[in-house]
Parts: structure tokens; sequence; C-alpha cells
């Protein structure tokens, strides 16, 4: 059997990756008939100060508030209607697009009623999405309501329906900012698992396979994600269509904190790649927390396998259990970049 000389068997997966990925369709754009609602919801048209509450619809009608978020100057803070206390952040920012495409499709004007313009559309922030309508104030295009309503199948919130009620009057924000803690800061006892999971750990092609782990222990796929370069492809395991996105960024820390807490080391587990550090954390991705376990590769602390146990009151999938089984051998990833066939906002 003839060998190839090993500098030609890496031209030959360089020119695989770049054909593949030049066969990528072009990076999701805005859809054309939301720009009147990308207006109104971008960051560009939002004054300094200003709140936004979130309410539950019950069945009934009635509104049960949920959570406040106000902004004042260059930060922002939010409160749970169950709490007093008001939670720092960064600086706000509302963008009509994410990495996984437009935050809304489908607009359509459904009519005018007094100052206010009525839309429907299609809501996305992955994994989720929403039929929703908005109010916008015809003077001055501000967003003034958004109301969600979730699928049955996946819901952002602890509740199917969803209301936003913008306020941009100063004297009801109030002109001095709430009273607040510390900005959240990453868990001193997680600095491995932060080293582990954040993105400049990461090379840059990897894949991601996300599996529904089952009451007798067994594995049914459920969602694909690939990096090339500075790409990511998805895919559910329903489905053959690949979808296309921006440059994928993972943070150890989000608006509402961080990704992990409440860290420990609980041992060590061999493995075909040498010793896997075995440890114990409390992921969160709002608004949803689940208690995790974590492989880490203890020779260059890439992150491995991430199971996590969701509480019977949130799921974020259809399942309770979920393992994240991560893979950076190129060969494996490569060539089997994948040909998006649709830039759409996500399913």
């Amino acid at each position: 059997m003839m060998r190839l000389p090993g500098y030609v068997i890496a031209i030959s997966l360089a020119i695989i990756v770049c054909v593949s990925a030049a066969r990528a369709d072009e990076k999701p754009r805005p859809d054309p008939t939301c720009s009147e609602v990308n207006k109104a919801y971008s960051q560009s048209n939002r004054p300094a100060q200003y709140s936004i509450t979130t309410y539950q619809v019950k069945d009934d009608g009635s509104l049960k508030p949920y959570q406040a978020l106000r902004v004042v100057d260059d930060n922002y803070y939010t409160k749970y209607s169950l709490s007093d206390t008001w939670l720092l952040h960064g600086k706000p920012y509302f963008s009509i697009m994410d990495r996984m495409g437009p935050k809304f499709t489908s607009c359509k004007l459904l009519g005018k009623k007094g100052k206010l313009l009525h839309y429907s559309a299609t809501w996305h922030k992955f994994p989720y999405t929403a039929a929703t309508e908005l109010w916008v104030a015809k003077d001055n295009r501000r967003l003034m309501k958004m109301l969600r309503r979730y699928p049955d199948s996946l819901w952002e919130l602890p509740f199917a329906v969803a209301l936003e009620i913008y306020d941009y009057n100063a004297t009801n924000v109030g002109a001095s900012a709430p009273s607040a803690g510390e900005r959240p800061r990453p868990d001193p006892s997680c600095l491995d698992v932060n080293n582990a999971y954040r993105q400049r750990n990461r090379p840059p092609h990897y894949s991601t396979m996300t599996y529904q782990v089952k009451d007798d222990g067994s594995l049914k796929p459920f969602y694909a994600f690939r990096v090339v370069k500075d790409n990511s492809y998805t895919k559910y395991s329903f489905s053959d269509k690949w979808l296309a996105h921006g440059q994928p960024y993972f943070s150890i820390m989000d608006r509402m904190g961080p990704k992990f807490t409440s860290c420990k080391l609980m041992g060590e587990d061999s493995s075909v790649l040498g010793k896997l550090l075995h440890y114990s954390a409390t992921w969160h991705s709002f608004p949803y927390t689940a208690a995790a376990e974590l492989w880490v590769t203890q020779h260059n602390h890439r992150l491995m396998k991430l199971v996590r146990h969701y509480p019977d009151t949130g799921w974020e999938f259809p399942f309770p259990v979920a393992v994240d089984l991560y893979d950076y051998n190129p060969a494996q990833t490569l060539p089997a970049a994948p040909e998006p066939t649709t830039l759409v906002s996500t399913p």
C-alpha cells in the first residue's frame, strides 16, 4: 500500500476545510420584513434611562410581576419580584442579531390603534422561539409593549406567556441608580473549570455533540455543534440541514452572573486521552440551573464531557439530563464541515 507523505495529507485537509467553509452561505442577516420592529428594539433607539417590567400572563388574563429591569446611564439593574435585592450588571446592549441569527423574523403590521402600531413577529433567542406581538409608539418608534407566547415544548421562563412593559419616563425610572451589590464576578472555586470552558482554551476546529441521557443510561443524539475557524454550524438530530452562524463565543460570565458556581474536584479518572479531572459544579444559563459534572484533561485542561442534571421545575431541553461530548480531533471534525442550506434563525 502506498503511503502519502505527511505534508500531502495536511494540504489535503486544509483544502477540504477551505472548500467546505467557502461553500457556507453568508452569515445570518436581519429579516427585511422586520426593519420597523428592529428599529424599535435596537439599542440605538433606547434612551439613557428606562425600565422594563416582565409579567406572567395567567390563564385568566391577569398579570403577575416576575422581573424588573432598570437602565440608568451606563449600567442596568435587575430584580426579581420575590426579592428586594437589585443586581448590578454592566452596560446594557440589546441587539437585533446574535451569533445564532436575527432576533425577529416574519414581521407583519397588524394595525394601528391610537398612538400605537401593532406588529406580529417570531421572536428568537436560542434555543427558544415565541409567537410575538409588539406595540410601537408612532411618534418616536419606541417599543412600548411585547407579548411572547412560547410553544408547549420549550419555555424560556417558568410560564408560557410573558408580557414586557417599557417605561421611558425618567421620573418613574428614577434619576439615581438603585442600591445594588457588587457586579457579579466568577466564583473563585471554579478557576480550573472556567479555564477549561472559556473561549481562549478552545482550538479553531472542534465539535460538540449533545445527547439525551435516558433512564437506562443510554444516549440519544439531540444536537450537533461544529466550529470551523471563525464560523460555527449547528444541526438537530431530526434534521439533515446544517445552520451556519457567526464566530462562536463561550464566556464564563453572562449578564446574570457566572456560568459555574460551587465547583469541587471530585477525583481523577483514566481514559485513552490520559488522566481526566472530574469536577462537580452548579451550571447557570438564565433562567436555568443544573447540577453539573465535568471531565477535563489533565495535560492541556480541555473540557471533554459536561453532564447537566436539571431540576424538575425547569428543563432547558425536552429531557432532564443532557451530556455534551467534545471532540478536538481535526480528522473527525474538519473533513465533515457542513454545508448549510439555510441561514434563517434557529429552529
